[in-house]
């Protein structure tokens, strides 16, 4: 009998190094734009926005494939978990305070 082996793909390979990535960029923000400028630090801005939508659809992809190993992907989900719930978190004091 052949039986399918689950087996990582691109996708969890992006989504892993994507939420990584995302993660580094929210830690480096402040060093960066303060040694670089404010523009630079714009720009770093838009890529975790966007870093956390695209983990976000990246995530669905993933655990929706059924041929997929789900260990780092479960990793990388955290992240992606862990960095939607900081920019919410900001989003949601910049709304209260303006």
């Amino acid at each position: 009998m052949y039986y399918h082996t689950k087996m990582r793909t691109w996708r969890t390979y992006l989504f892993i190094v994507l939420s990584l990535l995302t993660t580094l960029a929210m830690f480096l923000l402040e060093p960066i734009s303060t040694n670089a400028g404010e523009s630079v630090g714009i720009f770093i801005m838009i890529f975790i926005i966007a870093g956390c939508v695209l983990s976000a659809l990246l995530a669905f992809v993933v655990f929706r494939t059924s041929e997929e190993k789900k260990g780092l992907a479960s990793i990388a989900l955290l992240l992606t978990l862990f960095n939607v719930s900081i920019v919410l978190y900001f989003l949601w004091v910049g709304i209260r305070l303006a």
